[in-house]
C-alpha cells in the first residue's frame, strides 16, 4: 500500500490554516462533524473513499434587489476523499452542500424567504479549502422571480487521514 506523505511541516499547515481563518467573517456558532469511513472501492484496487458530514451553522444578509434579507440556519456539508494511487493522481474531494435548511426574513417587509439549493463540487485535497457557492431563493409561497444570494465556506482537512476536520461559513451577498 502507497501512503502519500505531505511535503508541509505539521507548523505550516498550521499557519496557512490559521491564516486562512483569519480572513473569513466572524462564526460564532459551533460546526458539528459526524464520524468518517473510509471504505475500499473495489476488492481489484486500492483505491479508497473517506467520507465525512458536518452540520455548519451559517447566518448573514443578502442585499440588493427589492429589500436586504437576514438568512440563518445550517448547512449540510458532505465530503468524500477519493483516492486513485493506480494513476497516482492526488486525492480528490467530493464536496456536497445542502442549504436547504437556511430561512430568511425580509428587511422592509418581514417576508420569509426560502432556498432548497444543493451543490456537487471537485475538488483537489488540500489542508485549507475555501469555498463559494451561489444559491437561488425566493419568497416563501410566493411566484415571483428567484433572487441570487452566495454561501461561502472555510474548509479544514487532515490530509494524511483523508477527513474534515473543520467547517465554517456565512451567507453574502454575491460579488
Amino acid at each position: 500500500m502507497n501512503i502519500r506523505r505531505t511535503h508541509f511541516t505539521p507548523a505550516f499547515r498550521t499557519i496557512l490554516v490559521t491564516a486562512a481563518f483569519s480572513c473569513s467573517a466572524p462564526v460564532i456558532a459551533q460546526t458539528t462533524i459526524t464520524s468518517s469511513t473510509t471504505t475500499s472501492t473495489s476488492t481489484l484496487s486500492t483505491a479508497t473513499v473517506t467520507a465525512t458530514t458536518a452540520v455548519v451553522p451559517l447566518s448573514g444578509v443578502v442585499s440588493g434587489g427589492l429589500e436586504s434579507v437576514t438568512f440563518s440556519g445550517q448547512a449540510q456539508v458532505g465530503t468524500k476523499v477519493v483516492t486513485d494511487p493506480t494513476f497516482g493522481s492526488l486525492p480528490t474531494v467530493v464536496l456536497t452542500i445542502d442549504l436547504s435548511n437556511l430561512t430568511g426574513v425580509g428587511s422592509s417587509t418581514g417576508k420569509k424567504y426560502v432556498t432548497s439549493n444543493r451543490e456537487i463540487l471537485t475538488r483537489r485535497l488540500s489542508a485549507a479549502d475555501s469555498v463559494q457557492v451561489t444559491f437561488p431563493f425566493q419568497s416563501s409561497g410566493g411566484a415571483a422571480a428567484p433572487l441570487v444570494g452566495m454561501a461561502s465556506f472555510n474548509l479544514s482537512f487532515d490530509v494524511n487521514t483523508l477527513k474534515l476536520t473543520a467547517a465554517s461559513g456565512y451567507i453574502g451577498s454575491p460579488r
